[in-house]
């Protein structure tokens, strides 16, 4: 195994991992501090981001509130990636929220990698396709279930939210103000 190439890609390209002696060159490894903005809404994406640490979240300015969509931890990838496969404006920003180290694969070496080495292709259309349902999920769940509902999903779903991210990032992402999330988590008590 490479030592360099994060565990998510090993699994979910594992034509990367075979020729990660080739290719290593054009993932570059890059840290951004706690609350430094990776990507822009409005800009164009160019890069897709692996965290090998650290955290990083996906949001959206919705006239001057803040709807966070996604939050992604090791071993996870992120990109507007709308943005980055047509070249047009981002509609998310993307942010660190902890101390963060990912991988930076630019959009020209993707394109060059997707050209040399065909067969990822359909690993590739996998990954945007689960990212989309996963969209698509906390999108259902915002018009089915409560707030209240919403919190206990992501209690038993993804604790690591809960247990790593800030709580108005967390009430950003369930659809609620910090005053009803403390209600809810006080409610539990």
């Amino acid at each position: 195994m490479h030592d360099n190439l994060s565990e998510y890609l090993k699994i979910k390209l594992p034509d990367i991992e075979k020729n990660w002696d080739k290719l290593e060159k054009f993932f570059v490894k890059s840290n951004f501090e706690k609350g430094s903005i990776l990507l822009d809404e409005g800009d164009i994406a160019t890069e897709i981001y692996i965290v090998i640490s650290g955290a990083l979240r996906l949001w959206h300015n919705d006239d001057g509130r803040d709807i966070t969509m996604q939050f992604f931890f090791e071993n996870q990838m992120v990109s507007s990636f709308e943005s980055f496969y047509l070249g047009e404006p981002s509609g998310f920003s993307i942010e660190s929220i902890e101390n963060t180290e990912v991988l930076m694969l630019s959009k020209k070496n993707f394109d060059l990698i997707r050209r040399l080495y065909p067969s990822i292709e359909p690993d590739v259309t996998s990954l945007i396709c689960e990212r989309f349902i996963e969209y698509r999920n906390i999108f259902f769940s915002q018009i089915q279930y409560s707030p209240e509902e919403r919190y206990r999903e992501l209690e038993k779903n993804e604790p690591e939210i809960l247990e790593r991210v800030p709580l108005h990032f967390v009430a950003s992402f369930l659809g609620i103000t910090p005053v009803s999330l403390s209600r809810i988590r006080k409610r539990k008590l």
